[in-house]
């Protein structure tokens, strides 16, 4: 009977002893299976914290966010001709694009025996005179113009046109007696074609002599940025215009 309570006790702690030793083998693989506490690290959890993640310098200092690329791309607007097309005025352009009397305006003004013919270009591009306008001096009241006095201009004439830049003015001097000799009668208006060989007829604008104006030999010169200028071209006159 000793011998069997005996065998018994061996038993049950043999068996005692087995469980407790798969017991511990299920916590170990349960451990080895269960992640470690701490930041979840996948795409769907949130972002990291620390200098590496957030790009920070290590030693605390604050950084700047990151800047996007400069595109080297420039606006469209910036690709396009300012001031409504500059390469449309130049000297190049006018000589290619004669003026219309549409962008002009014209003035004459009296300075005594002296006429100052004042061409403006009233448009956003250039254009291209005549070297001289057209004109002729006769009696308002006459329906025949074909009498009319045509002035002296310098002989030699040629080249390209007169270049008249957006906004510049052109002018052309007209002396109705460089001489002062005794006038014409009959002589009270001049009719002034600003440029001939680009516009019709139509064109012409006549303007009064006034009051006491004498004609005799009147001379007329070429086109010219300044008043100077134009003076002393006039003085070069010597043959008549056609």
């Amino acid at each position: 009977m000793r011998v069997r309570h005996r065998h018994r006790a061996l038993l049950a702690v043999t068996t005692a002893a087995l469980v407790l030793s798969l017991t511990a083998c299920n916590g170990d693989d349960q451990a080895a299976a269960t992640p470690t506490t701490g930041p979840d690290t996948t795409a769907s959890g949130p972002a990291a914290t620390g200098p590496a993640a957030t790009g920070a310098p290590s030693d605390g200092s604050p950084s700047e966010a990151p800047k996007a690329p400069e595109s080297s791309q420039a606006p469209e607007a910036s690709q396009k001709p300012n001031g409504g097309g500059s390469a449309n005025n130049t000297e190049a352009y006018a000589y290619k694009h004669p003026c219309a009397m549409t962008q002009l305006s014209l003035n004459v003004r009296q300075e005594g025996t002296r006429r100052i013919i004042e061409v403006a270009n009233k448009g956003a591009s250039a254009c291209g005179l005549d070297l001289l306008p057209a004109v002729a001096l006769g009696d308002s009241s006459s329906a025949d113009r074909s009498n009319s006095l045509r002035p002296l201009v310098p002989s030699g004439i040629g080249g390209p046109n007169h270049a008249l830049l957006a906004g510049t003015k052109a002018y052309a001097v007209l002396d109705l007696n460089p001489g002062g000799k005794a006038g014409a009668k009959g002589i009270d208006e001049m009719n002034v074609l600003v440029s001939p060989s680009h516009m019709p007829n139509a064109d012409t604008r006549s303007f009064p002599l006034g009051a006491g104006a004498s004609v005799s030999g009147p001379e007329l010169g070429l086109y010219h940025g300044s008043v100077a200028d134009a003076v002393a071209s006039m003085r070069q006159a010597d043959i008549a215009q056609q």
